[in-house]
């Protein structure tokens, strides 16, 4: 049982794509992100706004509810769960958004590892006028770590932490989109050795050349680490059938997928492969807009 743990704790690592002791590392909250090469910035997407740009938040002409789940590069022992929404509030004080995201590594009926993080975001119109519009978005993140006991018998117990997000984007000419976060601008700590929890800069544009037609390409500047770069692509092929597909560096990988809508019902499902030795990954999610006609 020691030795299966150890070896668990040691892919988990990998999994979390950092050194050992990393605490909530990057993963897509939504399949369709990982599918456009996990671009999410300068795209609009309601549902998870919350957590990869508050700024969209300004513009949702109705409610949405989106849930995802997937198991990083396809390893039995770990499990990861999001779900965002967004809720459209009267008047002209922009619109709420709220998410929870649950990573865990396991084995049996054991618990090595918990990370939960709880979102809640507020977005904007700053400035419109005919052709171009910018909005302000900004996410306060509650996180909260459990660890499970090590194979000597240490309990490292649990601590929370707050982060807070910041967010821009910009329409400009209708079909030209940018968009800009900051994570964790505050510099949280977690942990009775202070680890700093990940910082970003991310910034993309989204261009949509015909109608439902995007490209996106975005560059994700990691405190410590090599800047990354994506890029994505979204075709409706038919009336609520849409394929992506996408690329991403450091490690270099492929990505791709397809989303399916029907009325105010809609599946994703995406992909990307491991880089490297690791497996591909596979995500799915579903979604459930209210008060409106669905986008």
């Amino acid at each position: 049982m020691i030795r299966k743990a150890t070896i668990l704790l040691i892919l988990a690592g990998l999994v979390l794509a950092a050194p050992a002791g990393a605490y909530f590392e990057s993963t897509p909250v939504s399949a369709r992100s990982r599918a456009m090469g996990e671009s999410f910035t300068a795209v609009p997407d309601p549902a998870f706004a919350a957590f990869q740009n508050a700024a969209w938040l300004a513009d949702v002409p109705t409610g949405e509810l989106g849930v995802s789940y997937v198991r990083p590069f396809g390893f039995s022992f770990n499990d990861f769960y999001s779900a965002g929404a967004a809720v459209p509030l009267d008047g002209k004080f922009g619109n709420l958004g709220v998410g929870i995201t649950h990573f865990k590594v396991a084995t049996g009926d054991t618990t090595l590892l918990s990370e939960t993080q709880v979102t809640l975001a507020h977005g904007f119109e700053l400035f419109s006028d005919y052709h171009s519009r910018i909005c302000l978005g900004w996410a306060l993140n509650l996180y909260s770590v459990k660890a499970g006991q090590s194979v000597s018998g240490f309990e490292p117990g649990s601590d929370t932490a707050i982060g807070v997000d910041a967010g821009l984007t910009m329409l400009l000419h209708k079909r030209t989109r940018a968009g800009v976060q900051v994570h964790n601008l505050n510099n949280p700590t977690i942990g009775l050795d202070g680890e700093e929890l990940p910082r970003s800069l991310v910034a993309g544009i989204a261009y949509e050349p015909y109608d439902g037609v995007i490209t996106t390409f975005e560059f994700d500047n990691r405190l410590g680490e090599l800047t990354r770069y994506h890029g994505g692509l979204e075709m409706a092929i038919i009336d609520g059938f849409s394929v992506r597909a996408g690329v991403i560096t450091d490690p270099n990988r492929l990505t791709g997928g397809f989303g399916y809508r029907n009325g105010n019902i809609g599946m994703d499902y995406g992909f990307s492969t491991g880089g490297g030795t690791l497996a591909s990954t596979h995500q799915f999610g579903l979604r459930l807009s209210w008060g409106g006609e669905a986008p």
